[in-house]
């Protein structure tokens, strides 16, 4: 079964807790969660931690989800839950049934070693390494062919391996998992790898002792080659370089992180649904703005020496640069080493940050690319929607419009449906032919088209799928097809005559009560927020809708009074009101209630007809399926009453 879209996570997969996750609290006020099988963690806070706990502890829906945090007063800000929702299940922490079954990561690890004394080994190897090769920088031997240099370069890899191997030592010997042990060999020196960053799990003693563990062998072992293999010297200090290197993944940055930084939360409120994968533009953007930051002062510290030291290797280990450069300088004297030093490091620093920032944008670009593509809640064009099953009386009980019909109705209407099958290209019906029938799609996929005035071709309009009908406005008005239906995949139908639909259904149903029904359907059909919604869902969601007429005068909201019921204007105008002063005035197609509702049941302004006017309401329950039922109608009545009360509606805990 192919896993779930995102549209589809956030409306209809069920979701649940992985029972096996992997939780820990290395410091106050930061809970690490990470599956067996996933490969990225997750860093949450308490109350967001507690979302995914307790309200995914059984499976249920997100709509479901939401609804109950909302119930309970303790739902965060919607762009926060609907990113830590999307970030969970990439992570592995929240599952469903459609999605590939995962194995885990981790492997069993004999060896195991304390964290303090890893962190004590590893920091005295690495000082005496450092301060090694400090002491005999005039002694550095220079590349002395490609035999030496294949050795070193054999020795760096084995160096690398066995950092790795002393880190998850340490890992082990505070109790946590030895994950995805692999050869890495898309790397300048192939070595063993295992996933350091699961040291974070143990606190951050533990993440010092992996990154110390991680260096120490490579910095000893280049001191060692300095005597031993003279060779071999200038690839194991590029090695050394490389895993004390100022970027995200060494071991350098891992000490850094450990010592100085402050975690970084996976889920941020203030970004609408953040990629999954790290997106560097955004990341450089806010470490710009806390450049203040302990961590910034010590990374920049850290950066600015290790561009003086790979500065200082190129002058030893290469050497025409020590030459040529000076002359082209005009350098002599003590001012040459200097000079060489500054100039390749700001060469250094330029290429480096040049193709940073060029990858970065890119990434950034093709990140927010994909995610700036709409989701939709619902599959406009009917094509991802299951067919409806069983006899014609179980699918007409699946089709809103018929809900209510009694049981005897629904017999004598399903007696005389005639079933239609057709192949894909195939007219359903024509525009401006006579109206005839109503249909009931079944299964398939059908495309609405019209002509626009004085145009030759049809375009398209719209799609219909499982569920819908199409027919009973040309049968209700007795006016021709006002569209084209056509089928765009090989689709099944029932077909209902206009003598039967008059005396079945709008002797059922009443003609007065089915056309007010589907005039409320159309009418919603045209709000922004129910754009591109199928319209079966429509008509069910008429159905629930009360209508409620106010004279000029009324008051449809006191301030201050509980309230039960969202209003959506129909026709009218409304003004809302409070300590004398007019907040707005709304039209048709506005809505009010929606913020006590979500808050605290009361009403937070007087709301006035300002002539008569009708709404539509809908009580709290079907208010809040409507709320979560797609994620664009929560975040719009989000922001809009945000934007009413001057404060956000839902806030982070």
């Amino acid at each position: 079964m192919p896993p779930a879209s995102q549209s589809e996570l956030l409306s209809t997969v069920v979701l649940r807790l992985d029972e096996k996750l992997r939780r820990a609290v290395p410091e106050t006020g930061c809970v690490l969660m990470r599956s067996p099988s996933g490969k990225r963690r997750l860093t949450l806070t308490p109350a967001q931690a507690a979302i995914l706990a307790e309200t995914f502890a059984q499976p249920v829906t997100v709509p479901g989800a939401l609804v109950r945090l909302v119930g309970e007063n303790r739902c965060p800000p919607l762009r926060e839950f609907y990113e830590l929702v999307l970030q969970a299940h990439a992570a592995g922490i929240l599952i469903a049934d459609v999605d590939p079954a995962g194995h885990s990561l981790a492997v069993r690890w004999p060896v195991r070693l304390p964290p303090k004394a890893g962190l004590f080994l590893g920091a005295v190897l690495c000082a005496l390494g450092g301060i090694g090769l400090a002491a005999t920088v005039r002694q550095w031997p220079q590349p002395s062919g490609w035999t030496g240099l294949a050795e070193g370069w054999l020795a760096a890899c084995a160096f690398l391996s066995l950092g790795e191997v002393l880190a998850a030592c340490a890992v082990a010997g505070r109790g946590g998992e030895v994950r995805d042990v692999r050869l890495r060999w898309l790397s300048p020196f192939p070595h063993f790898h295992t996933d350091a960053s699961e040291a974070a799990m143990g606190g951050r003693a533990c993440e010092q002792a992996a990154a110390a563990l991680r260096a120490a062998p490579v910095i000893a072992g280049a001191l060692g080659l300095v005597w031993k293999l003279p060779g071999g010297f200038a690839a194991a200090l590029a090695a050394a370089l490389y895993v004390l290197a100022p970027w995200k993944g060494t071991a350098a940055m891992q000490w850094l992180v450990a010592r100085h930084g402050r975690r970084r939360y996976s889920v941020a409120a203030g970004s609408l649904f953040g990629p999954v994968r790290a997106d560097w533009w955004v990341q450089w953007s806010a470490a710009g703005r806390g450049l203040a930051s302990r961590f910034a002062a010590w990374w920049l510290v850290w950066a600015l020496a290790w561009t003086a030291v790979l500065a200082a290797a190129v002058v030893r280990c290469v050497p025409g640069a020590a030459t040529v450069v000076p002359a082209w300088l005009g350098a002599a004297g003590r001012a040459r080493p200097l000079l060489l030093v500054a100039f390749y490091s700001l060469i250094a620093v330029s290429v480096a940050g040049a193709i940073s920032v060029v990858w970065a944008a890119l990434r950034h670009w093709r990140i927010r690319r994909a995610w700036n593509k709409p989701l939709r809640g619902a599959d406009a064009r009917g094509a991802g929607r299951v067919g409806l099953g069983g006899d014609p009386k179980e699918v007409l009980k699946q089709v809103p419009l018929f809900e209510t019909l009694p049981e005897d109705d629904l017999t004598a209407l399903a007696a005389v449906m005639e079933p239609v099958q057709l192949g894909r290209g195939s007219h359903v019906v024509k525009e401006d032919d006579p109206a005839d029938a109503f249909y009931v799609v079944q299964e398939g996929e059908l495309e609405v088209l019209k002509r626009p005035p004085g145009a030759k071709r049809a375009v398209t309009i719209g799609w219909m799928g499982p569920g819908d009908c199409f027919g009973e406005i040309a049968l209700l008005e007795s006016t021709p097809r006002t569209a084209t239906v056509a089928t765009r995949r090989p689709s099944r139908l029932l077909k209902l005559g206009r003598d039967e639909f008059e005396r079945l259904v709008l002797g059922s149903v009443g003609a007065a009560r089915l056309r007010e029904l589907l005039q409320h359907a159309r009418y919603l059909g045209r709000l922004t927020f129910a754009a591109g919604w199928p319209f079966a869902e429509l008509v069910d969601f008429a159905r629930r809708c009360r209508s409620v007429r106010f004279e000029a005068g009324n008051l449809a909201l006191r301030e201050g009074d509980p309230n039960n019921w969202f209003f959506l204007i129909y026709d009218g105008a409304f003004e809302a009101r409070k300590d004398g002063r007019v907040l707005r005035r709304m039209g048709p197609g506005e809505y009010f209630g929606e913020i006590s509702l979500l808050e605290n049941w009361q009403a937070t302004a007087d709301v006035v007809a300002l002539e008569e006017s009708r709404c539509l309401t809908l009580n709290r329950p079907d208010f809040l399926a409507l709320f979560a039922k797609d994620f664009r109608i929560g975040l719009r009545m989000e922001a809009a009453a945000a934007q009413r009360l001057g404060a956000n509606v839902f806030k982070s805990r």
